[in-house]
């Protein structure tokens, strides 16, 4: 498996890259950079090509699937050129900034056969599975999910605070409110509300906000995010008999072992979670995915993330 990435991000340096040492199928890494091509240096066993140019890079990489992570507004550009090269797509989260170009690319990834995913790559971490373990063992399942994901305010001159590179907490933030409920509900909302809690930055972008999403059954999740407060990295999951709660759900070191507190009928437990890398996880999952044609679910994940974001960022407009 060759794969070529769009955009040389700190999170591909720090966290993709490195990620892919464990898995075997990967025999040649290539990358393109407009600001630092000159600089990349990747490790010997991938024997890749670096460019300083993306339209260069798609028309000669030998790649089969390509990690697209520029900034935000840019993402649809390049994944669309690459699915029109009949490349396999993968897009760093948010992938698109509007539900209308989500829902055309994944058409036209469908239409040719291709792979395109969205890299929430949380949700492939085992401690997920874990939690929903221990529901099935007690028979019982969720009704409340409480999610935060909020930080300290970043650099000024930081993307996330220009509208015109698709910054704004709700896009940044965004995929992890809408996917809790996919993850822990299994499906969308029948209703979504969102305040925007503060805003920020020189295009006074939003920089926080709190959202409900209601579901079949009288089931509901509450969510908190937004870069202008003290870190906090949460997932609380009440049900009739049995409540949960984990702490860095949403960006877990790979070098972590994680704990998930229990309480069962009242008797207290904490369950260890080994550690996991979630992105080494969801390159593996995603290139067993295209290896075997069966990459339905991902596009899927990604309409499904993608529609009820649209709803979300709706509601946080109504009541501005």
């Amino acid at each position: 498996m060759n794969i070529l990435f769009i955009g040389y991000s700190s999170i591909v340096q720090k966290r993709v890259i490195p990620a892919l040492s464990v898995i075997p199928s990967i025999t040649r890494v290539d990358v393109a950079s407009l600001s630092s091509a000159s600089k990349i240096s990747l490790p010997y066993k991938y024997k890749g090509e670096i460019f300083d140019d993306y339209d260069t890079a798609l028309a000669k990489s030998r790649a089969d699937l390509v990690y697209i992570s520029t900034v935000n507004s840019k993402h649809a550009k390049w994944a669309e050129k690459a699915l029109l090269r009949g490349f396999h797509v993968i897009v760093d989260k948010p992938a698109f900034t509007d539900f209308e170009t989500t829902k055309n690319l994944a058409e036209l990834a469908r239409k040719s056969g291709l792979c395109l995913s969205e890299a929430t790559v949380y949700a492939f971490h085992p401690q997920i599975q874990a939690i929903r373990n221990i529901y099935s063992e007690t028979k019982s399942g969720p009704t409340r999910l409480t999610a935060v994901f909020s930080f300290p305010p970043l650099k000024p001159d930081d993307f996330r605070y220009k509208k015109y590179l698709g910054g704004g907490a709700l896009l940044d933030l965004g995929s992890y409110a809408v996917s809790v409920g996919r993850l822990f509900f299994g499906e969308e909302p029948e209703k979504v509300f969102c305040r925007i809690c503060s805003y920020g930055g020189s295009d006074n972008v939003e920089t926080s906000f709190s959202m409900l999403a209601a579901y079949k059954g009288g089931r509901s999740m509450v969510g908190h995010f937004g870069f202008d407060t003290e870190y906090s990295n949460y997932l609380g999951l009440i049900g009739p008999t049995v409540y949960a709660a984990i702490e860095r759900i949403f960006t877990t070191p790979a070098e972590m072992e994680n704990e998930i507190q229990v309480r069962h009928r009242n008797t207290c437990a904490v369950i260890k979670v080994p550690k996991a890398d979630s992105f080494s996880i969801y390159m593996q999952k995603v290139i067993e995915a295209v290896q075997g044609g069966d990459h339905k679910y991902l596009i899927e994940n990604l309409l499904s993330d993608a529609r009820v974001l649209h709803r979300m960022r709706s509601a946080a407009l109504l009541k501005e």
